[in-house]
């Protein structure tokens, strides 16, 4: 389960950010170690598509280089603004190829360890990932970023609401009823397939 960042690793972070407003490289060089898989397990769920999901956080980082000197904590931890990076560029990824995907959960669970699937109301592992691939579809754009970012970037719910613009207890009542209707939505599925197979 994700967990906020203790104190301690917030105030690491900012003097690695600080560091970095001031050119040093190997400052830069620890946050691109920090959040690059984070950032790749996002858009990569996002968009579906290895090769662009590492272009993509590719040139996430070389803005965060660019634009660095523009953060400033106000409260937000330095994992939100980035994520909100990289949230805009892939919207603008979906304008140019004006269409969207989302990739498979079974994809998306090949590129992270199993422990980054835990979200606080846990699915069942044994739940069919074809189903969730296919019921995350029907979720408010909302839901499913909400989703994407706690599943696929591993962020907690207050860097979640950070990143999305929203109150904590917002996105874990978000989070509480996709969560909610994933398991409806499975579970009829899974009933659907069982009564099929009973038939046969």
């Amino acid at each position: 389960m994700h967990g906020s960042p203790s104190q301690d690793q917030v105030d690491i972070i900012e003097k690695l950010v600080q560091s970095a407003k001031k050119g040093d490289s190997l400052s830069f060089g620890k946050l691109y170690d920090l959040f690059y898989t984070k950032i790749f397990r996002y858009v990569a769920y996002k968009v579906g598509n290895r090769e662009d999901a590492e272009d993509i956080t590719a040139e996430v980082f070389i803005r965060m280089l660019k634009s660095i000197n523009s953060y400033s904590y106000q409260g937000h931890p330095f994992s939100s603004w980035l994520f909100r990076i990289a949230r805009n560029m892939v919207v603008d990824y979906f304008r140019k190829n004006s269409r969207r995907k989302t990739a498979p959960l079974e994809t998306a669970g090949s590129i992270q360890e199993p422990e980054s699937l835990e979200i606080d109301y846990q699915l069942d592992l044994d739940i069919e990932m074809s189903n969730i691939s296919e019921s995350i579809k029907t979720l408010t754009d909302l839901q499913q970023e909400v989703i994407s970012l706690r599943f696929a970037g591993g962020l907690s719910i207050k860097e979640t609401a950070s990143a999305v613009g929203r109150k904590e207890n917002a996105v874990k009542a978000l989070q509480h009823s996709a969560i909610k209707k994933l398991r409806l939505l499975v579970d009829m599925k899974n009933g659907n397939n069982l009564d099929n197979k009973t038939k046969l």
